[in-house]
């Protein structure tokens, strides 16, 4: 499932045609101090649509289960002790949860606190201890037409596994420098855009039910990384909810971003990779090293108009004629 170069080219023009024309559909005429025109985070993001990319497609057919669907006994790996606050009194002991696996039962009437028709979802643990999750609001008729229901500070170990089988073994390259060791999945700095060989997929945690470990593929790198670049690892999720932020296509991508950026110097790529930047580079460049703002801003200047953009950690860059000019990382 490779991107072909003139796909890739095809689709990066489209991008710029529709970054410009974002960038230039607000005119106003200057005549002293003038509000600065700003482009929020969900305009940045449209800059960014040239359709549907191979990277989206990819996992797409991983997403949990319709609850009206779960079969007796399926199972969820319970990754936090906090699982406890969402059982009923009713419920045997919930403490010390956490590493357990639990098994779907049934899902039975129940009546809420309120007195309205509700369920309850009823699970087995593994050593035998009987828990009740009722959801409120969630009567027979809505849980036939759910598509998902989550069952909190548990992970899915069906979709993880689909997706082992799909990764494991494979060459891709990565897109956050977001990394975790495995060991203590404590947060370390990576890189971006550098191939990575997939070693295994786990599950990761309550919030991104995916662990990917990896490999950094060039020996050459992987002095630049913690533990010569082997055993590092990223969270992801699956689906489409509001919560799956972290999808197969914003952690990787097929294609090797350095061949569709020949104009970029070996030193500046190494500015890229690392998530730096230095006064002179481009847009694309910044983009790639950073990747896109949260908010864009062009301001009038005596030269003409500057852009400055702002990232959500309080990152900003100002670009004054496409080069970068000032910036606070």
């Amino acid at each position: 499932m490779r991107i072909k170069n003139s796909e890739f080219k095809i689709k990066n023009s489209k991008l710029n045609i529709i970054a410009l024309a974002l960038l230039f559909s607000t005119s106003a005429c200057f005549t002293g101090v003038e509000s600065t025109p700003r482009i929020n985070a969900d305009e940045v993001r449209r800059q960014r649509a040239s359709g549907t990319a191979a990277e989206a497609l990819f996992l797409s057919d991983i997403a949990p289960q319709a609850p009206a669907t779960w079969p007796t006994g399926k199972p969820f790996l319970v990754m936090n002790d906090r699982i406890s606050l969402i059982f009923t009194p009713a419920s045997d002991n919930t403490d010390g949860l956490k590493g357990h696996t639990i098994y779907f039962d049934r899902f039975t009437p129940a009546v809420s606190l309120m007195g309205e028709d509700t369920s309850e979802a009823v699970f087995t643990a593994d050593d035998g201890r009987r828990l009740y999750y009722r959801i409120a609001g969630l009567n027979a008729a809505r849980l036939d037409t759910l598509s998902v229901l989550p069952v909190p500070f548990t992970v899915d170990p069906a979709l993880v596994s689909r997706a082992d089988s799909a990764m494991r073994g494979e060459r891709y390259f990565v897109r956050t420098p977001m990394w975790y060791t495995p060991d203590t999945r404590t947060s370390t700095e990576g890189l971006r855009h550098v191939e990575i060989l997939v070693d295994s997929v786990v599950p990761g945690d309550e919030n991104f039910p995916a662990a990917v470990y990896f490999t950094v593929a060039d020996q050459s790198l992987r002095a630049k990384t913690c533990h010569d670049g082997r055993n590092r690892m990223v969270l992801m999720s699956f689906g489409t909810s509001r919560s799956a932020t972290r999808n197969f296509d914003v952690l990787f991508s097929f294609t090797d971003p350095r061949k569709q950026y020949p104009s970029i110097s070996d030193d500046v790529w190494e500015y890229i990779i690392a998530s730096k930047v230095c006064a002179g580079m481009t847009r694309d460049e910044c983009r790639l090293a950073l990747g896109a703002p949260t908010s864009l801003e062009r301001i009038p200047t005596t030269a003409g108009m500057a852009e400055r953009w702002r990232y959500s950690d309080g990152v900003y860059l100002l670009f004054e004629d496409g080069f970068l000019t000032r910036f606070r990382l």
